[in-house]
């Protein structure tokens, strides 16, 4: 596996781990000024925002981190695929 398709393939894994501590972290609502909290945010809200704009919250529950994981998983899968 070439060093730029194991490295993006890690970054995919990276952020699905981070979506889903985020995931995690929305049902105990942490501080936000916590600089952890901030963190997950600063890097996980710019792929959930363009789903949230299309896809608004159904019954007060958010789906835009399950669309964002298929999405990545899509992506890994593609990427994986395309490689000898």
């Amino acid at each position: 596996m070439p060093l730029f398709v194991f490295l993006v393939d890690r970054l995919i894994w990276a952020l699905s781990l981070l979506l889903i501590i985020s995931a995690v972290m929305s049902w105990f609502q942490p501080d936000p000024r916590n600089p952890f909290v901030r963190l997950i945010h600063a890097i996980v809200d710019p792929l959930l925002l363009p789903v949230r704009a299309i896809l608004p919250p159904a019954a007060g529950m958010d789906f835009s981190p399950m669309v964002v994981m298929i999405i990545l998983w899509i992506l890994r899968n593609l990427i994986s695929r395309s490689v000898p």
